[in-house]
């Protein structure tokens, strides 16, 4: 990257979250569907089951965990570089697009509309605004 910039832009490492922390994810995952279908049993017991045996791996081996961790790491940056630049584009045509359109029907911060009984575009200024320092130090 360039040196004029005083941040650095350069792509950051992201480390893959520990082997523990995916499992306590699914296990809660498998919880929540055991919750929700506890009307029907076999959906409730697979989800039981999977629900244990995950939470067993984590506390007890997290190791075991490793390949479902990458895949799953993987799936997140697979989401993110999709996601990401539709969640940026909805953000812009929702705020920036509607304020740029209100900004070239009602308003012209330029002041490049020309007036009709004016023969120059500078902005008169009454002698009450006018002061003898006001030009210095001006920042």
């Amino acid at each position: 990257m360039s040196k004029n910039f005083h941040e650095s832009f350069a792509q950051a490492a992201v480390d893959p979250p520990s082997e523990r922390s995916t499992g306590f994810v699914f296990t809660a995952v498998a919880v929540i569907v055991a919750i929700i279908f506890r009307s029907d049993t076999i959906i409730l017991i697979i989800a039981a089951s999977l629900a244990t045996i995950l939470l067993a791996a984590s506390l007890l081996k997290p190791a075991i965990l490793k390949p479902l961790n990458i895949i799953w790491f993987k799936f997140g940056l697979l989401l993110h570089r999709i996601v990401n630049p539709i969640v940026m584009l909805a953000m812009f045509a929702v705020a920036i697009v509607p304020a740029g359109l209100l900004m070239r029907i009602w308003r012209d911060p330029l002041r490049s509309e020309p007036e009709k009984e004016g023969s120059t575009y500078w902005i008169r200024r009454d002698r009450s605004e006018l002061q003898t320092g006001s030009m210095k130090n001006q920042f």
